[in-house]
């Protein structure tokens, strides 16, 4: 425990306590055993970080939007090894099946849409796009990288399709689906998808990167996606906690729907890829590490998990210069 704490005590060092800075909590045995919040949510309202600071989780938010989906698997809505095209009609121009653990485990071979974005002529870098202008573009597309279930690809695209799949099959949007069956059974309360970009986000974080040629020496990230699935969450480390919390409940529980998500996903050739559902399983000195990770606008977030020791690690930031580093920290977990 103490290096961990030791971790993240170096890293607030080489941050100025008047800059963006970071969040992290260490979860043992159900209870907290460390936090520490460094720097400033908004520089221009000079408001601290604090355990209510809401970040935006980026892709962190995809294990929401995997858990979801389980949930209408074990409803009976749709199984695993279903076609998706059947819901999903903006696939058909691909003139394939796609099963859903494919687009779960980001073996579909769809392509990634922020390809497609970040090189049209003339976009910059603040222009807004939200699930329907992606869903547009996915209907434009007809080839896949590679064969549907034969390799490993994150795609971005596979968390869009997947969150339209949840409202069209339980007949609500993501958000709602996921406040109703995951965080409001727990008293979670401000946990949210964020699916209305003039929504007011309580105790909203927002994002730096550093420019010194600018007043005060950063500029401010103007976030422009307002998509959900693959993105669009907004948490802060008091709600992250009492995830954690029932994160470790479930896996005390085969039944669970953890371990549903985490079930073993072979391709067609029998091997198994790390990433699971909305999760990534990996072996370190003998023990399951399980993860997820985000990063967009300069946000930085990380939950790791060591169920062996009954440990979870947050790590939240808010510039760049606060990067996790998912091996130093699982290093240090292990110490």
């Amino acid at each position: 425990m103490q290096a961990l704490a030791n971790h993240f005590t170096q890293l607030q060092s080489t941050l100025p306590p008047d800059g963006p800075g970071f969040s992290a909590a260490i979860l043992c045995d159900g209870k907290p055993v460390f936090e520490l919040h460094h720097g400033m949510a908004s520089l221009e309202l000079k408001v601290r970080l604090s355990s209510d600071s809401a970040y935006y989780l980026a892709s962190e938010s995809k294990q929401f939007t995997a858990a979801c989906v389980l949930s209408l698997v074990r409803e009976g809505a749709i199984a695993l090894d279903d076609d998706v095209c059947a819901h999903l009609p903006e696939l058909a121009n691909f003139e394939q099946p796609f099963p859903l653990r494919s687009l779960l485990n980001h073996s579909s071979g769809i392509p990634d849409y922020f390809q497609f974005i970040e090189c049209q002529l003339s976009r910059h870098e603040a222009d807004y796009f939200d699930n329907r202008m992606i869903l547009e573009l996915i209907k434009r597309l007809d080839t896949v990288v590679f064969p549907t279930s034969t390799g490993y690809r994150y795609s971005n695209s596979n968390y869009i399709l997947l969150a339209t799949l949840v409202e069209r099959l339980s007949g609500m949007p993501l958000g709602r689906h996921a406040r109703e069956k995951l965080f409001e059974p727990l008293d979670m309360r401000r946990i949210a998808f964020d699916e209305d970009r003039f929504s007011i986000i309580e105790h909203r974080v927002f994002s730096y990167e550093a420019d010194a040629a600018r007043p005060f020496g950063y500029k401010q990230h103007l976030g422009n996606a307002n998509t959900v699935g693959d993105g669009g969450m907004y948490a802060s480390i008091n709600e992250l906690l009492r995830w954690e919390k029932e994160w470790h409940r479930q896996w005390d529980d085969p039944s669970s729907l953890l371990h549903a998500m985490l079930q073993p996903s072979p391709l067609l050739d029998g091997s198994v890829p790390t990433y699971r559902f909305g999760l990534e399983v990996i072996q370190r000195s003998g023990h399951d590490v399980v993860f997820h990770g985000g990063g967009l606008w300069g946000f930085d977030t990380l939950i790791l998990r060591i169920p062996a020791r009954r440990m979870s690690i947050i790590q939240l930031a808010n510039c760049e210069a606060a990067q996790s580093d998912v091996d130093r920290i699982v290093a240090a977990a292990l110490d």
